[in-house]
């Protein structure tokens, strides 16, 4: 069963909408320490944050170094940068001293994927008819601006299988969640899985971004269809599962493809060296004139060398050549 605070912000009802937008509306700014808590809105704001940012990377030197809508976030809550990226840090579990209510939003939120996508738009569609507009409160998940679903969570196919890989490193952490928290074994699974797949959107739309949102290996553009059409796919060079922490989320182990070429990369049809030529491995290169077709995606439209913009994060040479030893089919 759900704890009371926890509730009563999954429950907020238009008319508490309303007033805590006033409130933070209303306020003199700067807020300073902890002069007032972080309410309900504020609270389910910061959790969409975890859609477009990591918090771990951001604090002390570099915190103006946050993207432009969560510094608009905080200057519209009257808040510092840091308390933000602090506040995202107690819903996760990371901080082990924040209150039990926080991590226990951040797994009901976890299990059931509906309740966050109803509450964040209902924040906005109120904070719009209070004439609250997007230069003081940014819609920085794009779904109340574009009057569109939200998407499912980006790059999941790039994931193992199953849960038991998923958290295969993740034990001592959980065991630390359940005891600290009060969650069960389920919630504390949930908001584990649910840091993962966080972590590998961010990776996945980094990535995307990063390509200029085109398959590297032939150039296809789908820019008229939706971002979650699932024809450009972000895959890791090294697999997330022979990854480290680090390796994971760096934008330089990733490649944006179309299907096709995305499976070839991750299956070892093909593969790039250090001079990001392209190269096909042998089985493939004879398929060719065998396979009906084939040709056209493995010749006629792949190109002789990656396609990136010229302001892009090349592919790390490690990660290349890892792919080019365990990966590719000699």
């Amino acid at each position: 069963m759900l704890q009371k605070p926890v509730d009563s912000i999954l429950s907020l009802s238009h008319q508490q909408i309303v007033e805590q937008l006033q409130a933070i509306a209303s306020r003199h700014l700067p807020v300073s320490g902890n002069q007032v808590s972080f309410n309900g809105v504020e609270t389910m704001l910061c959790y969409g944050l975890f859609y477009i940012l990591n918090p771990h990377r951001y604090g002390g030197r570099n915190i103006d170094k946050l993207p432009k809508d969560a510094k608009k976030l905080a200057d519209f809550f009257g808040r510092p940068y840091g308390s933000i990226t602090n506040k995202m840090l107690n819903l996760d579990g990371s901080r082990l001293h924040s209150a039990k209510a926080e991590p226990q939003l951040f797994a009901a939120l976890a299990e059931d994927s509906t309740l966050y996508p109803i509450i964040y738009k209902d924040i906005f569609t109120i904070a719009r008819t209070l004439d609250i507009g997007d230069e003081r409160l940014p819609d920085f998940l794009g779904y109340f601006k574009n009057q569109a679903e939200f998407a499912d969570l980006a790059g999941q196919d790039d994931l193992p299988a199953t849960t038991g890989l998923l958290l295969g490193d993740a034990e001592n952490e959980m065991k630390e969640l359940e005891k600290t928290f009060d969650l069960d074994e389920r919630q504390t699974e949930k908001l584990a899985l649910h840091k993962v797949r966080l972590a590998q959107h961010r990776f996945a739309v980094h990535v995307l971004e990063n390509c200029g949102r085109i398959c590297v290996f032939c150039g296809f553009e789908p820019r008229s269809l939706p971002q979650n059409s699932g024809l450009l796919r972000a895959s890791h060079i090294k697999p997330w599962a022979a990854s480290t922490h680090k390796e994971r989320v760096d934008v330089q182990n990733g490649l944006a493809a179309c299907p096709i070429h995305d499976a070839a990369f991750d299956q070892g049809y093909l593969t790039v060296d250090s001079d990001y030529h392209i190269h096909r491995a042998i089985v493939l290169s004879n398929s060719l004139a065998h396979d009906r077709r084939s040709s056209i995606y493995f010749d006629e439209l792949l190109y002789a060398t990656l396609r990136l913009p010229a302001n892009a994060e090349k592919p790390h040479p490690t990660y290349l050549a890892y792919h080019r030893e365990h990966i590719f089919i000699k």
